[in-house]
């Protein structure tokens, strides 16, 4: 049995008389077990109430495919009273941090003792509300700390692909001004006439300015073949590397004919070499603009959807934020998703906290990416009902099962398989939108359409209270 003193250094029996310690030791079972062995785990029902009495157990939850430490149990101590209360499975995963020495009280035991100690049902009930709340608190910081992760390494994706076309054209336009170089001497040296470097400047200009005949794929290769066959029986050298960059602008055998007509061999080749390093240059340039103009897209919609240096609260336009958290969250859209905007512009601005805001649309789409499997529709509709501004984020997934959405904006409620979602995205959406701003969050479905939708007062009023 029991050493009696073991039971009465926990707070919870201090008021139990001789008489019911003996009737609780007779329902106790003890054990004794090994550092790492799992007590319980998440998601599991196990009708036990866990009495520490020597050692130290770890409570952790599953957190985007990551164990997070969310408690420690030192003896004495004890757990488990919250999933009998709620009649629920484990919040967490509880493993012996230490070789430990437990005491394990059957259901039916903890609901008698329940009854009849007052210091017992007290010091459970407190102890159960403290720790849900420090639970809540630690994965809700951690989900925020998630999800600017995702997103963080999303930017990341998304900047090192124009990052690294700006290097890897710079890197070119180095090399193409080495052939430049060459080809104004050879020109120099072959005396080609004033008439001819016109026509061939011109001839540059004007294709460049037109776009060329490049339609798809197929014409271009075609063009490509006609000019390298042109140009090798001409007498130009490496017409391959020659060909691309002139059939890119439209430039073929016929309007280089004439000009090829008035030039000796030497100086035609001359021409031609510099005309397409002219041209290879200016396309490098022109990508090496794309790239940067790109990068200060990401990094200023990053800034816009953080609202970095400026006031937490203030009036913005509601479709800047939406278009923003597009923006960052391109990684995501990019392979299946289409996204439709229904905007209406004559919205006035909104007075709130535009960073909070971003993330509720940033749960919302990427609820509605993951309904889809990454492939769909999303379309964005804004309008005014009376004295709101509405806000629709609609998908053509597959629709949530009835049984489901009663729960949707519970805390830690989640469908998604565990360790893929802790269930507080809506939840923080929920709190969001209507404690912070004083709006609502509505969601109808039907499969092949689901909407969210959230409504804000247009002008300020009281947040609801919770």
């Amino acid at each position: 049995m029991i050493d009696f003193d073991k039971l009465r250094a926990l707070p919870l029996f201090t008021d139990l008389s001789d008489e019911r310690l003996r009737w609780l030791a007779e329902h106790l079972t003890e054990i004794h077990v090994k550092a790492g062995d799992v007590l319980v785990r998440e998601g599991e029902t196990k009708p036990v109430f866990f009495l520490v009495l020597e050692g130290e157990c770890l409570a952790t939850t599953s957190s985007v495919a990551r164990q997070i430490p969310t408690n420690r149990f030192v003896a004495p101590s004890f757990f488990g009273g919250a999933s009998l209360l709620a009649g629920r499975p484990s919040p967490g995963t509880l493993t012996a941090a230490t070789d430990s020495h437990l005491a394990l009280l059957p259901e039916h035991a903890f609901r008698e003792l329940l009854r009849a100690s007052e210091t017992f049902s007290r010091v459970i009930f407190r102890s159960t509300l403290d720790r849900l709340t420090s639970l809540e608190a630690t994965v809700r910081n951690r989900e925020k700390l998630a999800a600017l992760g995702t997103l963080a390494a999303g930017l990341a994706h998304e900047l090192n692909n124009p990052s690294a076309a700006v290097a890897r054209t710079a890197d070119c336009a180095v090399a193409t001004l080495a052939i430049l170089k060459d080809a104004a001497v050879a020109l120099g040296h072959s005396a080609i006439p004033s008439e001819a470097m016109s026509a061939l400047d011109s001839l540059g200009a004007r294709k460049g300015q037109s776009s060329g005949i490049a339609a798809n794929a197929l014409q271009l290769s075609a063009a490509e073949d006609a000019l390298h066959e042109w140009l090798g029986k001409r007498g130009v050298e490496q017409p391959w590397l020659m060909a691309p960059c002139l059939a890119r602008i439209g430039i073929t055998p016929a309007d280089l004919e004439p000009i090829a007509g008035c030039l000796s061999d030497e100086q035609f080749v001359a021409s031609i070499r510099w005309l397409a390093a002219t041209l290879e240059l200016r396309s490098l340039v022109e990508e090496t603009r794309r790239g940067a103009v790109r990068i200060s897209e990401i990094v200023k919609a990053m800034k816009s959807y953080a609202y970095m240096d400026q006031a937490p609260q203030q009036a913005v336009d509601l479709h800047d934020g939406i278009d923003d958290t597009l923006t960052i969250m391109h990684h995501r859209l990019k392979h299946g998703v289409t996204v439709r905007r229904e905007y209406d512009r004559s919205l006035p601005h909104l007075v709130v906290h535009g960073s909070e805001l971003n993330q509720v649309w940033t749960n919302l789409i990427d609820n509605a990416i993951d309904a889809m499997e990454d492939k769909g529709e999303i379309v964005i509709r804004t309008s005014r009902d009376a004295n709101d501004a509405v806000i629709e984020i609609t998908d053509n997934g597959p629709g949530i099962a009835p049984e489901v959405m009663p729960h949707l904006f519970e805390p830690f409620f989640t469908t998604k398989p565990l360790g893929q979602g802790t269930g507080l995205g809506l939840d923080l959406s929920y709190q969001t939108v209507v404690q912070r701003h004083g709006g609502e969050i509505r969601v109808e479905s039907r499969p092949g359409r689901t909407t969210f939708q959230v409504r804000l007062p247009l002008a300020p009023r009281a947040p609801a209270s919770g």
